[in-house]
């Protein structure tokens, strides 16, 4: 797992060399739930690669592994932000001294990250034009990632320009491990070497001193056996424990670093890497405290006495209250005086309480700053689902964008629009007063609103005639003709795939337009009979009717946005509806034209009907659904209530979900959107090419019939960018006064 601040400094390198636009396109492209990272928090490793390669495809340009040392520079920059840049600026006068410290850097942040699983860096050679740097970790691909790190160091910290490669790769099945080559100005290492060579000479001194000097002491024989070790490691055993002459493996385990434990091993990174080790074997119990005896970990030096062929483990204790030292054993008196042990430990616990209260702080506001998250989302999808009940999607995310409302006007080459008219309402609005007009009225929508929400159809508002006005073919456009975003939070990412998931659930059969209404044409005739009429006591006599053709629909208004049709398709509609019988489906000839071929609908000739202002026109009777429809449709409705859950746990899932389980509540199952109806009387009467829509029925139905139900899962979507001129329908071109 990687902590968040890896991701953060990514993010925030792409946002100043790229662009926040940028940023939001990968938000999306890998369906982030949010565009920020928690820097305490931990993710999956390989996100930092899957950023490189998702800039890379976005950039048209370099590779994976240049981002990757992009981003390496990147995190050098910002955690000089938390402050992390003071530590490296005192790690040595030279960058030879940064390189030998970098082991011991990252050991010195196990508090603020303490499941940090560090890499190890281990110098082995050096001259005068550079060093030899092995990098080991159980990481995969972040060799790159290094040399931007180092180079970013060498420049802003030590003014160095320096070149790294990789000049061998012996990475196993376990680890990578990489040999660089850094070069750089390294005369310092030619400097120290001649001031150590003129350093005194002085007697050597006896191992007595040698162990009153390093009471925490090892001394480790060429065969990695236990030679002695000093008076205060040895009082933490119990006195018949045998220690001398045993191997170092069988007492202690090598925690830090993690390679095998042999003794030109403990000479090549003894000179400048931390080593941790842990008791293996019991520990001395005290009779002071009543807790059983824990375990000890020593942390220091490996450092080879040639006189003696041995390397001497100069160490410390890691404590870090009193308790853990009266479960070992030690007291202050037993710390040595002079390497600070023991007044850290007494300042530590000082500060060890308001420390406390400072992380209880940030945890209480990383769980506000979740909930605060999940409200606003739950707020976005509020006002989503508001800007959706008043104009079609596609509209709404084009004025999201910025277009101009009176500059939308889009051609609908082919829609099909039903029409639903209750013939007994006038009798209620006279005899009814205003409540129970509004009841009976509320009556009829809420059962249509429920029968409406299974169909992929757009729903236009209902009038005080209790006229239902149903469109088929205009959610289309929500999802081919979709743009990229360039103002709109990326958190909505996941809310917008949502609603697509939604949409195909509801087309699952992949029916056209025309048997979509008919589909619902039918449900709404079944549930009609459900609405009874409070003066007749007795269901409602309403009148259905379909049919298919082309329409122009545009914004109207400046303040209260509407979203209006234009054409001779919305008239023709009405009256192939008013001509119809109660209790029945009428179908145009065009609608019909796109039934024909379906295997799911059974229709009936009714023959020349005479429609006002229109002449005679052939019409048909829907007469039912086949049973293929019903089979798959039970279907269809088992799969939509398994999927509601799913759909809903998109929301839910946050990534500053680190120890909690913060989720926002599932959201609702989305209503289809209204707009405001046209006339029934459309002065404007485009031409309607029949021989078109019978191609496009052919091409709609010739189609196998599907075995299973497919299961929405949403792609990466495909975006549009397109400058739209005022004046200038989006879609068509053409200019908007020549609609009006």
């Amino acid at each position: 797992m990687l902590y968040g601040i890896l991701l953060e400094s990514c993010r925030d390198g792409i946002c100043t060399a790229y662009g926040h636009s940028t940023w939001k396109r990968i938000v999306e492209e890998l369906n982030f739930e949010h565009d920020s990272f928690s820097t305490l928090g931990r993710y999956e490793e390989n996100l930092i690669e899957k950023i490189a390669e998702c800039l890379t495809e976005i950039l048209h340009e370099g590779s994976p592994e240049t981002y990757m040392q992009f981003f390496g520079e990147c995190f050098v920059r910002f955690f000089t932000m938390y402050g992390y840049d003071k530590i490296l600026r005192v790690a040595g006068r030279f960058f030879r001294d940064f390189l030998h410290s970098i082991d011991q850097l990252h050991d010195s942040n196990r508090f603020s990250f303490p499941k940090m699983k560090s890499p190890l860096f281990h110098v082995t050679d050096e001259d005068e034009n550079g060093a030899v740097l092995h990098y080991k970790s159980k990481r995969r691909g972040f060799q790159r990632y290094v040399i931007g790190q180092l180079r970013e160091c060498g420049t802003r910290f030590y003014n160095e320009e320096i070149s790294v490669r990789i000049q061998d790769d012996i990475s196993t099945n376990e680890y990578s491990h990489i040999i660089f080559r850094v070069e750089f100005n390294n005369i310092s290492a030619k400097d120290t070497s001649k001031r150590l060579l003129n350093a005194p000479t002085l007697p050597d001194i006896t191992s007595s001193t040698f162990f009153k000097v390093f009471p925490f002491c090892i001394l480790i024989d060429p065969s990695m056996r236990i030679y002695h070790l000093g008076k205060s490691i040895k009082n933490l055993f119990p006195s018949d424990t045998l220690l001398s002459g045993r191997y170092l493996e069988d007492v202690f385990r090598l925690v830090r670093p993690d390679i095998l434990l042999g003794w030109s091993k403990v000479l090549s990174y003894g000179r400048h890497i931390v080593f941790v080790i842990e008791s293996k074997i019991p520990l001395r119990s005290d009779m002071k405290s009543k807790k059983a005896p824990g375990v000890i970990r020593l942390k220091g030096q490996m450092k080879l006495i040639t006189n003696w062929n041995m390397v001497a483990f100069l160490c410390h204790p890691i404590l870090t209250t009193t308790e853990e030292m009266l479960s070992i054993g030690l007291y202050l008196h037993d710390l040595n005086f002079y390497d600070g042990t023991s007044e850290i430990l007494i300042s530590g616990m000082q500060h060890a309480r308001t420390l406390q209260v400072a992380i209880d702080k940030q945890h209480a506001w990383i769980t506000k700053l979740q909930s605060s998250k999940a409200e606003l989302q739950g707020f976005r999808r509020t006002s989503r689902r508001l800007l959706y009940s008043m104009m079609p999607r596609h509209i709404v995310q084009m004025l999201q964008e910025g277009i101009q409302p009176n500059s939308i006007c889009e051609s609908h080459k082919l829609i099909t629009i039903m029409f639903a008219y209750s013939m007994d309402f006038k009798d209620v609005i006279q005899k009814l007063d205003p409540t129970q007009i509004v009841e009976c009225m509320n009556q009829t929508v809420n059962v249509f609103d429920r029968c409406t929400e299974k169909f992929d159809v757009f729903k236009v508002e209902t009038k005080a005639d209790a006229s239902y006005m149903i469109i088929a073919g205009f959610q289309d456009r929500s999802t081919t003709h979709r743009r990229e975003s360039i103002t709109s939070a990326a958190t909505t990412t996941n809310s917008s795939q949502a609603d697509d998931t939604d949409i195909v659930l509801k087309n699952a059969l992949n029916l056209n337009q025309a048997e979509v209404i008919a589909g619902l044409a039918l449900e709404l005739l079944k549930n009609s009979k459900n609405i009874i009429n409070p003066i007749t006591k007795q269901p409602f006599r309403v009148k259905f009717g379909f049919h298919s053709g082309s329409a122009v629909g545009g914004i109207v208004g400046n303040k209260n946005f509407q979203y209006c049709l234009f054409g001779d398709t919305v008239n023709t509609a009405s009256r192939v509806t008013t001509s119809g019988d109660v209790g029945k489906i009428h179908v145009s000839d065009t609608s019909h034209e796109l039934l024909q071929a379906s295997q799911y609908f059974d229709l009936a000739f009714r023959g020349k009907t005479e429609m006002k202002g229109k002449g005679m026109m052939s019409t048909y009777w829907l007469t039912g659904a086949k049973p293929a429809y019903l089979s798959q449709m039970e279907v269809m409705n088992e799969l939509t209530e398994k999927e509601e859950g799913v759909t809903a746990t998109m929301f839910q899932q946050t990534m500053y979900s680190v120890n909690t389980n913060t989720a926002p509540p599932p959201d609702e199952k989305e209503r289809t959107i209204s707009t405001s109806e046209q006339g029934k009387d459309s002065p404007d009467k485009p031409s309607t090419d029949n021989s078109e829509l019978g191609n496009n029925a052919q091409e709609s139905n010739n189609k196998p019939v599907p075995q299973k139900i497919p299961v929405a899962k949403k792609n990466v979507l495909n975006k549009i960018v397109s400058d739209i001129a005022p004046g200038q329908c989006p879609f068509s071109g053409l200019k908007t006064s020549s609609f009006m």
